[in-house]
């Protein structure tokens, strides 16, 4: 089992903070870095770079938002900015 999680060898403890049917959130005091695990794959990033990217994900979550909107209120031009 301990080649299935590598990061075991490395006295890398990563415990849940978060999980979704798309993935989790772990975080290791040991390794001082955040896991971001979805699907197979696995983002060890710092502290300052788990910050950044959930406030990307969370711009682009408002600008599509923005694009549904607009397209309910029928505003083409609007929309398309998002959308394409």
């Amino acid at each position: 089992m301990e080649q299935d999680r590598p990061e075991r060898s490395s006295g890398c403890e990563p415990r849940p903070l978060a999980q979704s049917a798309v993935g989790q959130v772990l975080v290791c005091e040991h390794c001082r870095q955040m896991h971001l695990q979805v699907g197979p794959l696995t983002l060890r990033l710092t502290d300052e770079a788990f910050a950044d990217l959930a406030a990307l994900l969370q711009s682009a979550q408002r600008a599509r938002q923005a694009g549904v909107q607009a397209c309910v209120e029928g505003d083409a031009a609007a929309a398309a900015a998002v959308w394409h």
